[in-house]
């Protein structure tokens, strides 16, 4: 039976990285990583390092490798040379010539062990010789006989479309023991190409490379347990949404429920990885089977037993959560309203810590106070269940305003005929850049949802009813952050809507107070700060 043998050869004198095989990325010796992986792939007697360097020496044997020394060359020798003079030692160690001889880099720390397995399976299959690569197609130019440049393309089009070229990754090289000695090299016919995934494929050369090697050693697998339904509303998925951007470098997924598709149509318009479970049971198995290092439930009420068990092997952050799971939570960030049972050193409160769409910062957004209030804004969230903006338009009529009018209506919300009010009004409905539209305004009528946070990063005067009895918590709804709660809207009636906003209007005095007082109490907040603030705390 062809037993495998893997050769990882590591240099001390690399001069893009010096003493790169050694450095160490995330914490751990380059070298390292490749030999755990080359260990997994076959036993340990047969895993061999060829140095020049002690320390590499040391390491190697550390970490679980057999050692064979080399002297100190000037590294023009090719690897198939050095093959060759290294055969003899692994013969002496146990090999024989129908065995199969794979090379791997330690400078392509992210292959992955099925990588060796997919080799060794082409080998069994009749495969000479077996070389990992990457895809590589480009648009690319050569020079002619004469040093002119000529495309070495048939037509000019979208990179999928042009014809694959593969690019050896260096991660994986391998030939049988016999076929290096016959011919002198370890590409030999039939040649098997594995190709592997960009992630895999990266080979340390610069410190350029380095970097990189540092954003995938650090990538974690996160999922974001989050909902939208016409009685949940859409605030779950709208922070879900701004979180999923600020943790895009990680291998993320958004987890929705099977049953409320409104999420699914949400998210359709962006480009994560969004997926569906039936149950808490069947995120359980989902999550344990992704080998989660974080989840995130942006959700309400989760149960402590339910966190608990995810905990068992993750890490796990909840959002705005009433519910006994909070408490055993590893954070709990409640910037709406404070959990009284989470422990102040596990929880992050207030509106400093709100996570907002990622449109809020991208643009330095200087609002202008006016003395006149020339436009209204009227926005009561993804799914306005109360019908709110419906009083809040009634309220404007009543006053007679003949100033211009907005109203923006989420995915869920009923939709409103402009022409069914006597005002300057537009509709826009499952805007994308917010706060382009909130800007043009001089006042808003909310709800209390994060809506109120964004507006206040505006300076926009806020006059705010709650969709429910729990909106009522809400203690970011303040005059003390630029907003006037005036009640359960329901419960409020037209023509006190009317008098509140008459008075807005018509007091600038008090529409330049709550204007400096929202730009205040947002003043520093943003996304990246409370989601890197977020990860310390959990220990990541």
């Amino acid at each position: 039976m062809e037993k495998p043998w893997i050769v990882i050869p590591a240099r001390g004198g690399s001069t893009g990285v010096p003493r790169k095989n050694v450095r160490l990325l995330q914490g751990e010796p380059l070298i390292a990583r490749t030999i755990k992986t080359a260990l997994s792939g076959t036993e340990p007697g047969r895993v061999v390092v060829i140095t020049d360097d002690d320390e590499i020496a040391e390491i190697s044997e550390r970490f679980g490798a057999v050692v064979t020394r080399e002297e100190k060359t000037t590294g023009k020798a090719t690897l198939d040379e050095v093959m060759v003079r290294t055969i003899p030692f692994l013969q002496s160690l146990g090999a024989v010539e129908s065995d199969i001889l794979l090379t791997m880099q330690p400078t392509c720390p992210f292959i992955k062990p099925a990588r060796i397995q997919d080799a060794l399976n082409r080998f069994a299959g009749g495969a000479g010789s077996v070389i990992t690569v990457v895809d590589d197609r480009h648009l690319g130019w050569v020079l002619d006989e004469a040093g002119n440049p000529k495309p070495d393309y048939a037509a000019r089009v979208n990179r999928q479309q042009l014809p694959p070229k593969f690019k050896e990754s260096g991660a994986i090289i391998g030939a049988r023991i016999s076929d290096i000695l016959r011919t002198g090299t370890r590409i030999v016919q039939p040649i098997n190409l594995v190709e592997v995934p960009e992630g895999e494929s990266l080979d340390i050369d610069t410190f350029s490379d380095w970097a990189v090697a540092e954003h995938l050693a650090s990538r974690k697998r996160i999922l974001i347990r989050t909902d939208a339904a016409k009685e949940l509303g859409m605030g779950h998925v709208y922070r879900s949404l701004a979180m999923a951007y600020s943790l895009a470098r990680h291998d993320l997924t958004i987890v929705l429920s099977e049953d409320k598709p409104l999420g699914a149509q949400f998210f359709a318009d962006y480009p994560f990885q969004v997926d569906t479970v039936k149950s808490d049971l069947e995120f359980l198995n989902y999550a344990r089977k992704k080998k989660a290092d974080l989840v995130v439930l942006d959700r309400l009420d989760n149960v402590a037993e339910f966190v608990t068990l995810l905990g068992g092997f993750c890490k796990v952050v909840t959002f705005e959560d009433l519910g006994d799971g909070a408490e055993v939570a590893d954070m709990h960030i409640a910037d709406m309203y404070e959990n009284p049972k989470v422990a102040a050193e596990k929880q992050l409160v207030g509106m400093e810590n709100a996570v907002l769409a990622p449109s809020f910062e991208s643009v330095n957004r200087a609002i202008e106070f006016r003395e006149n209030v020339e436009e209204v804004l009227v926005l009561f969230g993804g799914t306005d269940p109360s019908n709110l903006a419906v009083k809040a338009l009634q309220s404007l009529e009543q006053i007679d305003f003949d100033g211009r009018v907005t109203v923006v209506r989420g995915l869920g919300a009923d939709l409103i005929d402009p022409k069914a009010f006597n005002l300057r009004l537009k509709v826009l409905s499952n805007v994308k850049n917010m706060p382009a539209v909130m800007e043009r305004a001089d006042i808003a009528l909310s709800s209390a949802g994060r809506t109120i946070t964004e507006l206040a990063s505006l300076g926009i005067p806020t006059i705010c009813m709650a969709q429910n009895e729990k909106e009522l918590t809400h203690t970011h709804v303040t005059t003390s952050n630029g907003v006037l709660m005036i009640g359960l809207g329901r419960l409020v009636s037209v023509e006190t809507l009317s008098a509140h906003v008459n008075e807005l209007m018509t007091n600038s005095e008090l529409r330049f107070k709550l204007h400096e007082r929202g730009l205040a109490a947002t003043a520093g907040r943003s996304n990246d700060r409370i989601v890197r603030r977020i990860l310390k705390q959990i220990g990541f």
